[in-house]
C-alpha cells in the first residue's frame, strides 16, 4: 500500500513558480517600459528594476517551500494531503467519493515522464476546482494510484501485478481515434479564427497606456489612402493567417484523440503539447446531446457533448465533455448505442404546430426593425436598404421552427431545438433535475407553450428549452414525468 508520505517532483515548485509568473507578466512589462523612459541619475531610479528582480526571489522561495510541505499518501481507505505555505493543512479524501483521476502533462511534465493528477469527487467541497491536485508526479506513481484507488473501491487486495495490468489497460485497442482529415474538418467548420482574432485582441488591450493610438490611427489613415484594393487583400491576408494558426491550435489541442472503455469508465486522451487524460465514469453521464452549426449540418457532421455530473467551474471541459468532437452523424447511433445501450438514438421528432411558425419568425426578425426602422429614417431613401437584414433573421426563425421537437421512448425524453447551433438532447428521465413548464399570455391565445428540462452537469446544471409546443404535448410530458414508467 502507499502508507508512506510521498513528495511530488520537484518540476512542482517550477510550475507553481512560471504560474505565478504568467499573472504578473503585465504589471512586470508596464514596470519594465516606465522603467525605460529617461535617464537613471541614482539608486532610487532602479528600484523598480530591483522590486521585480525581489518579487521573482520571493515567488521562488514561496514555490520551494510549498512543495517541501506538500505529501500524499492512500492511507486507511482515504487519500491523506498534507500541504500548506505557513500554516499545515490536512485534507483527508475517503476512496469511495472518488470519482475519476483526470492526468494532464503539459511542456514541463512531459521531459521528465510527470503528470499532473486532479482528483474528482462526488459531491465536491467546491464546485470551483477539484477535490485536490498532485502537479507533478511519475507516471508510475500515477498508474499505481488509481490502480490502488479502483481496487480499494472494488474492495480487492492489490497485488503486486497490478502495475502491469494498468499497462495492458493502456495498451487496449482504442474505442474511437480522430483521424487527421476529421481533424481538418474540425478545424476548417469551428470557430478558431475568431477565437485568434479576439485572443490577439485582449492581449494588447492589457497594454492600452502603452501603445500610442493617435500615432496608429494616423500611419492606418494614411495605409487606408492608398486603395481599397490594398486594404482589401491586406484584411484577406490576415484572415487567412488566422484560419491557418487556429488549424495548427487545432491539431496542437486534439490531436492523437483516443477514447478507450476501462471497465465502468470513458477513458479520453488528447493532445500534442500538453497531453491530457479525462476519465468519465459512464453513471456519471446525465445526458448526451448532439451538437450541428450550420456549416457541419451542410456537410453531414457534428459534435457528441456529454453532460456529466462531476467537474469544476473553472475547468470548461469536465461538464460538457466533448466525447466526439467530429464525427459522420450517421456513425453516431452506431457509436452511441455501444457506449449507452440504454439509449435510444433517433432522428424522428414530433415536431412544433404550425401555429408556432410565425412566433419564431416574428421573434428573430424584431431584434433588426428598430435599426432598420432609424437606418430608413435617416438615410432616406438609401437606408431601405437596410430591410434587407430582416431577411437572415427571418429565415433563422424559420429554420429554429423546422428543428424544434420532442419525443418519449419508455423512461426516455428526447428534445431538438436551435439557436444558431442545432442541438438533440437524450436524456433519461432518472436522470431529469427538473422540468419546467410556462406559457405567456401571447402563447395561451395560440394554446402554446414552452418546456425547459435541466440535468446536473457541472454546479448549475445544463438547461434544455423548447418553446411553443401545443399546451397538450406539454401536458403529455409533464404527466410522463410525474408517474412511474
Amino acid at each position: 500500500m502507499m502508507s508512506e508520505h510521498k513528495r511530488l517532483h520537484p518540476i512542482s515548485a517550477v510550475a507553481s513558480f512560471v504560474k505565478q509568473l504568467k499573472d504578473l507578466i503585465v504589471p512586470f512589462v508596464f514596470l519594465f517600459v516606465i522603467n525605460n523612459r529617461g535617464e537613471k541619475n541614482g539608486f532610487w531610479d532602479y528600484m523598480p528594476l530591483l522590486s521585480m528582480a525581489l518579487v521573482l526571489v520571493i515567488v521562488l522561495v514561496f514555490g520551494i517551500i510549498k512543495w517541501l510541505r506538500f505529501t500524499y499518501r492512500l492511507e486507511e481507505g482515504e487519500l491523506r494531503i498534507e500541504y500548506g505555505l505557513f500554516v499545515k493543512k490536512k485534507r483527508y479524501i475517503p476512496i469511495e467519493r472518488i470519482q475519476s483521476l483526470n492526468f494532464s502533462e503539459g511542456i514541463l511534465h512531459r521531459p521528465f515522464g510527470l503528470v499532473k493528477v486532479k482528483v474528482e469527487t462526488a459531491g465536491s467541497s467546491s464546485s470551483r476546482e477539484s477535490e485536490a491536485e498532485l502537479t507533478a508526479i511519475s507516471k508510475e506513481e500515477a498508474l499505481d494510484l488509481e490502480q490502488m484507488i479502483y481496487r480499494e473501491k472494488k474492495g480487492e487486495s492489490v497485488t503486486e501485478d497490478s502495475s502491469l495490468e494498468q499497462a495492458a489497460i493502456q495498451e487496449d485497442e482504442p474505442f474511437f481515434t480522430l483521424g487527421q482529415k476529421d481533424i481538418w474538418v474540425l478545424a476548417a467548420t469551428s470557430g478558431g479564427v475568431g477565437v485568434i482574432i479576439s485572443g490577439v485582441a485582449l492581449f494588447l488591450s492589457q497594454f492600452n497606456e502603452l501603445i500610442p493610438y493617435k500615432a496608429v490611427y494616423e500611419e492606418v489613415a494614411v495605409f487606408i489612402k492608398s486603395g481599397v484594393f490594398i486594404v482589401a487583400l491586406t484584411a484577406f491576408i490576415g484572415l487567412i493567417l488566422a484560419w491557418f494558426l487556429s488549424i495548427v491550435w487545432t491539431f496542437i489541442i486534439y490531436g492523437d484523440f483516443k477514447i478507450k472503455i476501462v471497465d465502468d469508465h470513458i477513458v479520453m486522451t488528447r493532445g500534442l503539447l500538453e497531453k491530457k487524460q479525462v476519465t468519465v465514469p459512464l453513471n456519471r453521464v446525465q445526458g448526451i446531446r448532439i451538437v450541428e452549426n450550420p456549416i457541419r449540418q451542410l456537410i453531414g457532421y457534428c459534435t457528441v457533448h456529454i453532460e456529466n455530473a462531476g467537474g469544476s467551474v473553472l475547468e470548461k471541459d469536465s461538464t460538457s465533455i466533448k466525447l466526439f468532437p467530429i464525427i459522420k452523424k450517421e456513425q453516431v447511433p452506431e457509436l452511441l448505442n455501444g457506449l449507452f445501450p440504454q439509449y435510444i438514438i433517433h432522428d424522428d421528432f414530433e415536431g412544433l404546430p404550425v401555429s408556432a411558425m410565425r412566433r419564431y419568425v416574428f421573434r428573430q426578425s424584431v431584434w433588426v426593425l428598430v435599426p432598420v426602422a432609424a437606418a430608413c429614417y435617416f438615410f432616406w431613401p438609401y437606408g431601405i436598404w437596410a430591410a434587407l437584414l430582416i431577411l437572415p433573421f427571418g429565415v433563422l426563425g424559420y429554420y429554429q421552427y423546422r428543428a424544434g421537437g420532442f419525443r418519449i421512448d419508455g423512461g426516455q425524453l428526447s428534445l431538438r431545438y436551435r439557436g444558431v447551433l442545432k442541438n438533440t438532447m437524450y436524456m433519461k428521465k432518472n436522470r431529469i433535475q427538473s422540468l419546467d413548464t410556462k406559457e405567456s399570455w401571447f402563447q395561451a391565445r395560440k394554446g402554446l407553450g414552452s418546456l425547459t428540462t435541466t440535468v446536473k452537469s457541472g454546479a448549475a446544471g445544463y438547461a434544455s428549452q423548447v418553446r411553443d409546443l401545443k399546451k397538450e404535448d406539454l401536458k403529455r410530458i409533464a404527466s410522463w414525468f410525474s408517474h412511474s414508467i
